[in-house]
């Protein structure tokens, strides 16, 4: 194991995320084991908000990551995505992304409709998240980690771990379509 050696005034937040990211991961995969699909959808945003925040640690302004350390850093669904894109060289993906989900990943949170028409599993009160959703959330969490690895094991210059990082994301195979817009 090679050993991390902060290289930048701001790994501590980079590690921190990673860190979070994880939890996330995990909290929404126990929550899904367990049935809790309201829950497990409700951590959705926290996580997309962790791997914004990271990479804005890294590509943003020393004003974006001293409002990050004051808790005052508020994710802007359409522009970080732009702004992590133009760094990272991956066209329109975060952009994309951000933007198509800000407002199904803020009702989701926020009790809003995205619950409301998922708390009925045909005529009956209960999940209905179908399996599609939950394959969907399950395909974020685990590309919110192969990202947040990659960019944590480059940052460091961890060239192996990154490798294997890559590969395995690679072998993972072709992501399904983010969580879809619940319709009403």
């Amino acid at each position: 194991m090679e050993k991390v050696i902060y290289r930048t005034k701001n790994d501590d937040l980079l590690i921190s995320y990673w860190s979070l990211v994880f939890d996330y991961s995990k909290g929404i995969v126990c929550l899904l084991a367990n049935k809790f699909h309201t829950l497990a959808f409700a951590l959705m945003r926290p996580l997309v908000e962790a791997v914004t925040r990271e990479h804005i640690v890294l590509v943003g302004s020393d004003d974006d990551v001293k409002k990050i350390r004051s808790d005052r850093f508020k994710v802007n669904y359409y522009k970080e995505g732009a702004r992590i894109d133009k760094v990272l060289g991956s066209g329109t993906l975060f952009e994309a992304f951000l933007k198509d989900s800000r407002a199904m990943l803020h009702s989701l949170t926020h009790s809003g409709t995205a619950q409301l028409q998922n708390r009925w599993d045909g005529d009956a009160l209960g999940s209905g998240f179908s399996d599609d959703r939950i394959l969907a959330l399950l395909t974020t969490c685990s590309i919110s980690v192969f990202m947040t690895t990659i960019l944590v094991t480059r940052h460091f210059g961890l060239d192996e771990q990154r490798q294997a990082a890559e590969a395995a994301f690679l072998e993972f195979g072709p992501p399904v379509p983010a969580v879809p817009v619940p319709t009403p």
